[in-house]
């Protein structure tokens, strides 16, 4: 009997050191799956970056050929680099899904370049009442221009210098809508009261932009800043239904205009279509590559030309004296011999051509159009390769003003 009480608890210990093995032994395979799991991630993430850049560099690349094709343009996604691969008549490799988006930064307004009356059209275009829209206009434009005083308190430089944490107005043209949260009035429409965006601000960003081009692509522009530039609703109507016609890809019409003329044409002789052309000038191309359950996006600012800009380093603004912005907004003058320019993230470097000033005191570099930078290769002036002679410089065909890249999930669809 006692025999037979011994073996029981044998079993039973015997059983304990199993289960507690088997705990142990799971317990291991889990880390040690996290952590390969983790390296295969990293692992992933790295060849897809480099196959998101190969991607993109395939998309530059079929928009420079369309462009030396078609007059040195480039009007719309739809003039045929909307899928790169399609045009080149190679899929990409077995199993790498790869989507391309482009959206057209040159389809919305300068907020650099306009001026009040510009701004309180566009305000009231997008839903404001007209006395909001001249007291949101009045307090940006007191924020971004020289010598310029708000009539409306809030926005006041007194008021800035009583805050909490005093500030001076910026006096220089916006490098990011976060400024806004700090305008007297303007965050009052933009941003409610847990600080979120309001619908306001999301129409408007969608409407105006922070670098400065020449003018604005009317292939791609929304009616709200149609009616802001002075259209009517017979004339944006006329040009949503040619915008359709065309798409349907009738023999020998291309599904975009490829002069102002057309739309000039379309609607009248009269109507204000000075600060419109028909090509693009600055295009965000996001490509995003997928295999298995590995992702990667990256996403360029690239300017198709060389006259876009934005906001660089000023003065001091207590210290530079210049004209009143009352009368000089929205005017532009270059002057040359300039040997600094400004890059998007509002550093200096020496390849300019000439600068351009804004009335809102903000000085820009101005390239000359159409001339493509080099990138420098090496100190050697030329190598000789099989009687073949190699330049210092490659001509890469645009300009990368911003750049970003992740691999979560996609944006929350507008």
């Amino acid at each position: 009997m006692r025999l037979q009480k011994r073996k029981g608890s044998v079993i039973i210990v015997v059983l304990v050191l199993i289960t507690l093995a088997s705990l142990l032994l799971a317990r291991f395979m889990e880390d040690n799956s996290l952590e390969l799991s983790m390296s295969m991630r990293e692992v992933d993430r790295q060849r897809l970056r480099v196959e998101a850049m190969s991607e993109l560099e395939l998309a530059l690349g079929v928009i420079n050929e369309i462009r030396a094709i078609d007059l040195n343009k480039v009007h719309a996604p739809s003039q045929g680099f909307a899928d790169p691969h399609a045009y080149i008549g190679i899929p990409p490799r077995e199993g790498l899904e790869v989507k391309f988006e482009y959206e057209d930064e040159s389809s919305k307004l300068p907020l650099s370049s306009m001026d009040k009356n510009g701004l309180i059209q566009l305000l009231y275009s997008l839903g404001l009442e007209q006395r909001d829209a001249e007291r949101v206009s009045d307090a940006l434009i007191a924020w971004t221009n020289k010598k310029y005083e708000s009539i409306e308190e809030e926005a006041t430089d007194a008021t800035y210098q009583r805050a909490k944490l005093s500030f001076k107005p910026a006096r220089r043209p916006l490098r990011s809508f976060e400024e806004l949260r700090t305008i007297g009035v303007v965050k009052d429409f933009f941003f409610d009261e847990k600080g979120n965006e309001t619908p306001l601000l999301t129409s408007f960003k969608e409407c105006v932009s922070l670098y400065t081009f020449s003018d604005t692509n009317i292939n791609t522009a929304p009616d709200a800043l149609l009616y802001a530039q002075g259209l009517d609703e017979r004339q944006v109507a006329l040009i949503r239904e040619k915008q359709t016609n065309m798409k349907q890809n009738i023999a020998g019409s291309p599904p975009y205009f490829r002069v102002t003329r057309e739309v000039r044409t379309l609607i009248g002789g009269t109507a204000p279509l000075k600060g419109f052309d028909d090509e693009i000038h600055l295009m965000w191309i996001r490509v995003t590559v997928k295999e298995g359950q590995a992702k990667c996006r990256v996403n360029a600012l690239v300017a198709i030309r060389d006259d876009v800009t934005f906001a660089g380093p000023v003065e001091d603004p207590s210290t530079v004296t210049a004209m009143d912005a009352k009368s000089t907004t929205g005017a532009r003058t270059f002057s040359s011999n300039t040997k600094s320019s400004t890059t998007a993230d509002g550093t200096a470097s020496n390849n300019s051509s000439g600068t351009s000033t804004t009335s809102s005191g903000s000085t820009l570099s101005r390239r000359n159009t159409f001339i493509t930078p080099g990138v420098i290769l090496g100190t050697a002036s030329s190598v000789s390769l099989g009687g073949r002679t190699t330049a210092q410089t490659i001509n890469y065909p645009f300009r990368i003003l911003a750049w970003s890249e992740d691999n979560g999930p996609p944006p929350t669809a507008k």
